[in-house]
């Protein structure tokens, strides 16, 4: 009889870890593709209930009605560890859902042991889970943790423990043990290549000295904008550089000059939405877009960031440097190619340098309709 059981759980197991590699696939996937973090735990969540589930629909029936043996408490535990306590709480509620749905006599005993994996994945998430050991290390303390399914037996009849306890709980020790190494391994690892690569592609898409996007950053940034659903009154692409940053960095330094250029983005930044985006073409020159907004909007805000930076003097050393920029602001109603709009902004520019500096000219459906904004 022993025997016959140790092979169902060996299938069992097997059959899980299948499972949990289909499962492990689906969440690389998730993460690789990015999104709403809330969207993305609550699938997570629900990828695995429904492994619990399929888990729990093939138990192994274990003798003197003693209730079922399967896979969930390694769900439930590996799921909260490492996915977070929201993922492992709808596993949790999943499983309990359901054991009672099966109903027998080892509901409680079943419900006690999830209840104790969920605790114990917890504990692992909070004082194992960033501890500067090895990952295999990581991986060994929570198989032990888990092995806490065996709480279970506290709630079954003691005739049945002592005939079963001594043979399941090597069992479940091995069996954790195995499952949280290969799970902690697998979506770690996973996890780890993901976040590198997203910080490498932050890396190639940012500009190292404001954090703005950099010209390939505002190519996809407009192209992930352009594709957004929603009402849209329209979109409009600021365009200015510093006046006279040139002679700015040949009379103080170029170090002067950074902390000139990092100056005027934090006070932009400022008065820009949410939403918009804010680039670093090169040099002293910026692009700023006001995705889903009117023209007099649009040119209310190109006018406040020329404000905003020749009202704020520059300190050097004890010395008040003025500071100004120069917008070219072009606004459309629908959706356009950055680059034609980059285009219409440039000429846009050029009029407010050859205007005087410190100024702004504004442009509708690339045509003029309105001259300069000179400071007073």
């Amino acid at each position: 009889m022993m025997s016959l059981i140790f092979k169902e759980m060996l299938m069992s197991f097997v059959d899980s870890m299948a499972l949990l590699m289909a499962l492990i696939f689906a969440v690389s996937l998730l993460q690789r593709k990015g999104g709403d973090a809330l969207h993305n735990t609550t699938f997570m969540g629900l990828l695995f209930s429904f492994a619990l589930v399929m888990s729990m629909s093939d138990p192994i029936h274990l003798p003197n009605d003693a209730g079922i043996f399967d896979m969930r408490a390694l769900l439930v535990g590996t799921a909260t560890a490492i996915l977070g306590p929201v993922v492992g709480a709808m596993t949790l509620v999943t499983g309990v859902t359901y054991r009672m749905y099966i109903g027998g006599a080892g509901v409680a005993p079943g419900i006690l042991g999830m209840c104790a994996v969920f605790v114990s994945g917890w504990i692992w998430r909070r004082f194992v889970k960033d501890l500067d050991i090895a990952k295999i290390r990581k991986s060994i303390i929570l198989g032990l943790l888990l092995s806490s399914q065996a709480a279970a037996f506290l709630l079954t009849p003691p005739a049945v423990t002592q005939v079963l306890f001594p043979s399941l709980f090597p069992y479940m020790l091995v069996s954790s043990l195995a499952g949280a190494v290969l799970i902690h391994s697998l979506l770690t690892g996973e996890f780890t290549y993901i976040s590198e690569a997203q910080a490498s592609l932050i890396h190639a898409n940012t500009d190292h000295l404001t954090g703005l996007l950099n010209r390939r950053g505002l190519d996809l940034a407009y192209d992930q904008m352009t594709q957004r659903e929603g009402r849209r009154a329209g979109q409009a692409l600021l365009y200015f550089d510093v006046d006279r940053f040139k002679t700015t960095n040949d009379t103080y330094g170029h170090a002067v000059g950074d902390d000139l250029l990092k100056h005027i983005v934090s006070m932009i930044s400022r008065n820009l939405r949410m939403d918009d985006i804010f680039v670093r073409l090169g040099g002293d020159e910026f692009v700023v877009i006001l995705p889903d907004i009117d023209a007099p909007e649009a040119e209310k805000i190109a006018e406040r960031c020329r404000e905003v930076v020749s009202a704020a003097n520059f300190d050097v050393a004890g010395h008040i440097l003025p500071v100004s920029i120069s917008v070219g602001a072009v606004w459309m109603r629908a959706p356009t190619e950055v680059d034609k709009m980059l285009d219409a902004a440039d000429r846009a520019l050029y009029q407010a340098k050859a205007k005087g500096r410190n100024a702004v000219v504004f442009l509708s459906g690339l045509r003029r309709v309105d001259l300069i904004h000179k400071a007073a």
